[in-house]
């Protein structure tokens, strides 16, 4: 019988001497798994039984186990999407909205999954075509939200399916996915939305206007941003907390719905309501 071949990717930040990865090595193991890790990390860890090339460790295994917080996932998230590949994340940061349990939940949790205990949550992704001057033409993927920030005052035409719909004038705007919706997109202010709704917040932050307000559309629907004027001398695309290039006036951002899907792992019983109400209202709020 063939091993279960199951990819286990750390914050190497958040792991000290990577005890959380080695543990969950002996765990995979001891169920008869074969863990892969990256090169790096089998390195630093002394973990070279377990040595998998990235790229293999996304297209092979099974499933993936993240070890981090929301950041680690969303960055693997988007590189596992295009193998259809799940991801099961143990929280070792702050809120870790899209992880399933902490480290001490981590032996019980892999295995339910290990028993086909789970369900599979699929959540939405944006792909962004950036059109910059300076930087060229790049086509990217979001799982959290799309913007235009950091650093400037900026004017914003916002469009949907090529229609106007209005300048917004402030620290930015972005687009974000029902995913990213209860991350920067709630503290600019924006919607709360179901992490299986078929719908996209653009939500303007901190505006210098009084009837600024998010506006909520299809996921299918296409949203074009351009930079009508901006006051300093920096202004950034941003794809999920992260620029990715320099933005000039005339530049524009064509966001719509990507190809693929992000799918996330859970074990619980608990509904996207009692999660919320637990770690964005309790634990958000201390």
């Amino acid at each position: 019988m063939q091993m279960r071949k199951i990819g286990i990717l750390p914050n190497a930040r958040k792991d000290d001497n990577f005890t959380a990865t080695k543990n969950l090595v002996a765990l995979l193991k001891e169920k008869g798994c074969q863990p892969m890790v990256s090169e790096s990390v089998a390195k630093n860890a002394a973990l070279l039984e377990c040595a998998t090339k990235e790229d293999i460790i996304f297209r092979d295994a099974e499933f993936l186990i993240t070890l981090g917080g929301d950041g680690t996932m969303l960055s693997a998230g988007k590189r596992a999407a295009k193998y259809n590949t799940p991801l099961l994340g143990i929280n070792l940061g702050h809120l870790g909205f899209l992880t399933d349990c902490g480290p001490e939940e981590m032996k019980e949790t892999v295995e339910k999954v290990l028993n086909g205990k789970y369900k599979l949550e699929k959540r939405m992704m944006l792909k962004a075509e950036i059109n910059s001057k300076k930087d060229g033409k790049k086509i990217l993927i979001a799982i959290n939200e799309v913007s235009i920030s950091r650093g400037s005052m900026v004017d914003v035409g916002v469009y949907v399916n090529d229609e106007f719909i209005d300048e917004f004038f402030g620290d930015g705007i972005l687009v974000a996915t029902p995913t990213g919706s209860t991350a920067y997109n709630l503290a600019a202010g924006g919607p709360i939305l179901k992490s299986d709704a078929n719908m996209v917040a653009i939500t303007p932050i901190c505006p210098h206007m009084l009837h600024a307000r998010s506006i909520v559309v299809g996921a299918d629907d296409v949203v074009m941003l351009k930079v009508n004027r901006y006051t300093r001398q920096r202004l950034y695309a941003v794809i999920d907390g992260q620029s990715v290039c320099n933005l000039e006036t005339g530049d524009y951002i064509v966001i719509s719905r990507a190809e693929h899907y992000t799918n996330i792992i859970k074990t619980g019983d608990l509904g996207f309501y009692d999660v919320l109400r637990e770690k964005m209202f309790t634990k958000g709020g201390r």
